[in-house]
């Protein structure tokens, strides 16, 4: 597997290729500058490329008032911030992009869930185009239920994922929203063929690796199961600025034992 970390600091950007991850995820706003001319955009694009580590995804897509659900929902405005997002992204060779953006995608109270299932499978198939034509995987992330109060479980996005019919739209799993949840193995194994992406902090502290105890093998034993062996990047409150390469250095070591571990015959 790929280790990231998810940032657009450059000292962390920097901490992180001195420990040897394999690439950074990017924010959208900071990354990406939606709204904002070409040459803002490049300009972020060429400073963060000074850091010497690849951008190969990115998260925190829909920012202001796009809503997904509900009455107040507005599709067109949605899809025509994606189309710039996915074509930037595509410029700038990230490969996945996630889908949290719990704010923008939650249920009003009294808007029937069957609405809102529709809704949100209306816009995959409207976004699935636009991530296919740039080359960019739209990976949607389930989120604890304390959260958000809508796509939990990474069962419920691999659903989602398969009913938009395109291989540019899947599933993100994480390992701090499938524990906060109670989720099982059975919940990432049932996205087989359509897992996109992976998140992971510890739990219940949302830390990074070896900042609390925290057993990561069942993740990744869960992931291997359903045939992932991709990007995974540390979505987490990170270690502070005093001694953070070696922290970095420690997450990765626990990560690959972990990954080592998962890969090798279940303890009984």
């Amino acid at each position: 597997m790929r280790y990231a970390v998810c940032t657009t600091d450059p000292a962390v950007v920097a901490d992180a290729r001195e420990a040897g991850f394999d690439y950074i995820e990017v924010s959208v706003p900071a990354f990406v500058r939606p709204g904002e001319p070409d040459a803002a955009f490049e300009g972020a694009v060429a400073a963060f490329r000074e850091g010497g580590m690849p951008a190969e995804s990115a998260n925190l897509f829909l920012q202001g008032d796009l809503r997904c659900t509900g009455p107040a929902a507005n599709h067109d405005r949605i899809v025509d911030y994606a189309a710039d997002v996915f074509e930037r992204l595509g410029k700038a060779g990230v490969a996945v992009l996630v889908f949290g953006s719990g704010w923008a995608r939650a249920v009003p109270d009294g808007w029937p869930k069957e609405k809102a299932d529709a809704q949100f499978a209306d816009l995959l198939s409207r976004l699935a185009p636009l991530a296919a034509g740039s080359g960019v995987a739209l990976a949607v992330e389930p989120l604890a239920r304390v959260e958000c109060n809508f796509l939990n479980t990474v069962a419920e996005g691999a659903a989602f994922a398969r009913g938009a019919a395109s291989p540019a739209v899947g599933v993100l799993a994480d390992s701090f929203h499938w524990a906060r949840n109670g989720e099982t193995a059975d919940s990432i194994l049932a996205a087989r063929g359509v897992l996109a992406h992976a998140h992971l902090a510890t739990h219940p502290g949302r830390l990074a690796p070896g900042l609390e105890p925290y057993d990561f093998e069942p993740f990744f034993r869960a992931l291997l199961g359903a045939g992932y062996d991709g990007r995974v990047s540390i979505e987490a409150r990170l270690p502070p600025p005093e001694g953070r390469a070696e922290a970095f250095r420690r997450a990765l070591d626990i990560l690959k034992a972990a990954e080592r571990a998962a890969r090798g015959p279940a303890r009984p």
